[in-house]
């Protein structure tokens, strides 16, 4: 690629069975990603390199780096020099909702992400979702977040499933359209 600006860095975690792998694949573009499509938990990491055009028309490559959930103890090894975070949360899983503020809040709380741009992900939005979606934010309380933190992450509702959310993210990821490499 000539013209290629450096890469760059962002992380994507969040709790197992959140629906990282799936929309990571959506948003690379993957072929298959519907309602019959059944991912493998995540053991150790993936890495999606996706092709971009930035807002000055230079090439530049995202490097995405999704961590399994089952590895939230080694996360911290990871963090340097990230530029984005990705934190997915399945709304249609409350059980799991308050292990997730305490993921989240702990990111938020990392030196070497204060400079770093977060985005919260609510996925999984089914028939459901919108009942759930109030008490998830409730939980997560993310307006506090907003109205404490200088750096307080934006938030989108996503689902790889039926399409809703996934431009927006490559928006937060790269403001730029996709290019083949």
């Amino acid at each position: 690629m000539d013209d290629l600006e450096k890469k760059i860095p962002v992380l994507c975690v969040g709790p197992k069975g959140s629906g990282k792998t799936t929309l990571l694949k959506k948003v690379q573009q993957a072929e298959g990603i519907d309602y019959t499509y059944s991912p493998v938990p995540t053991i150790g990491t993936n890495i999606y390199d996706i092709n971009y055009v930035n807002k000055q028309g230079k090439k530049q490559v995202l490097s995405i780096r999704e961590i399994g959930g089952e590895m939230v103890t080694l996360w911290n090894n990871y963090l340097e020099g990230v530029e984005k975070v990705i934190f997915v949360v399945d709304t249609s899983n409350l059980c799991q909702i308050s292990a997730a503020a305490v993921m989240l809040y702990t990111l938020l709380a990392e030196p070497k992400l204060r400079r770093s741009k977060f985005i919260l992900v609510l996925s999984k939005m089914d028939a459901a979702y919108r009942q759930m979606r109030n008490e998830a934010l409730l939980m997560l309380q993310y307006s506090r977040l907003c109205s404490e933190l200088a750096n307080a992450p934006a938030l989108l509702e996503a689902s790889p499933l039926t399409n809703t959310g996934i431009d927006a993210l490559r928006a937060f990821l790269g403001d730029a359209k996709k290019v083949d490499a």
